[in-house]
């Protein structure tokens, strides 16, 4: 069962994709502009700042001697933030959650998606779940109820229930009675099946891997609400930063990242199966 997001591993993960798309001879290194990479600071969310700091400082030294591109992976703010950072072309890269490179758009047309991370899936979904034998069959019947949000969960989810709760007149830290936070999915899930709270949101695909994982638990599950559909994470530029044969490069290496045991686990766990092309319906 896959945890909660480790920074390390996202950000070996894209350091990772980088090495693999680097041409071996030394002329090839030459080509291969700087690159600068920025971060939504969501995606290391319940993460303290100052230790995702000292957890990214060593990745610049690594795709130097691996590859031979100065680089550097920094944490970029918030969407607002990273999306000027890009157009002043303080980053090259930057990584979003789908539903933020939605926003950056707004605010700045001319971003343009590089690469899409997936989960099995193109799209993203929550949901939330009580007891089989719970008498709740909607969001209503979960009002001044204990419910549990994981840890590191994705803005899909955080969005869909303070959406449920706001479309009830209320936010969520008063619609609900406390709102607890387990360390990932499984064990959010767990609680929801010993009582220890009316309900959870999670990920559909994390609710997937649970029934995957412990089967009869699951039974004792039932799900009272899904929501919409949420696009996949993306790896964005701002156009002219980088030349198309890099950006080139970078597209084969991310898409050949589950292509090793290494990137399989890498990818595995921040809840990635791998790095896909951008569907012509993105936006």
């Amino acid at each position: 069962m896959v945890r909660g997001l480790s920074v390390r591993v996202a950000a070996t993960i894209l350091f990772g994709s980088l090495i693999a798309s680097t041409a071996r001879g030394e002329e090839a290194a030459k080509r291969i502009e700087p690159v600068r990479i920025g971060f939504a600071s969501s995606l290391a969310r319940d993460t303290p700042e100052a230790i995702v700091q000292i957890i990214l400082e060593p990745f610049a030294s690594l795709m130097e001697s691996q590859t031979g591109v100065p680089g550097q992976l920094v944490l970029g703010g918030d969407v607002h933030n990273l999306t000027q950072r890009l157009k002043a072309n303080q980053f090259q890269l930057g990584l979003f959650q789908g539903v933020e490179f939605a926003w950056a758009q707004q605010a700045c047309p001319e971003l343009k998606p590089l690469m899409i991370a997936v989960n099995k899936q193109r799209h993203l979904q929550a949901c939330i779940v009580v007891r089989r034998d719970s008498t709740a069959t909607s969001v209503d019947d979960l009002r001044q109820q204990e419910v549990a949000l994981p840890r590191h969960s994705r803005e899909h989810c955080h969005l869909f229930w303070q959406r449920c709760c706001r479309e009830r007149g209320q936010d969520a830290e008063h619609f609900f009675a406390h709102v607890v936070t387990p360390r990932g999915v499984e064990l959010a899930l767990d609680d929801v099946v010993r009582g220890k709270v009316q309900a959870a949101v999670v990920d559909c695909y994390g609710l997937e891997c649970y029934q995957h994982d412990k089967p009869g638990c699951f039974e004792r599950l039932r799900t009272v609400k899904v929501s919409e559909l949420f696009p996949a994470s993306v790896v964005v530029y701002y156009p002219g930063r980088l030349s198309a044969a890099t950006l080139e490069r970078m597209k084969g290496g991310m898409a050949r990242a589950n292509e090793t045991a290494i990137g399989r686990q890498l990818l595995a766990a921040v809840r990635w199966t791998g790095f896909e092309s951008v569907p012509a319906v993105f936006h």
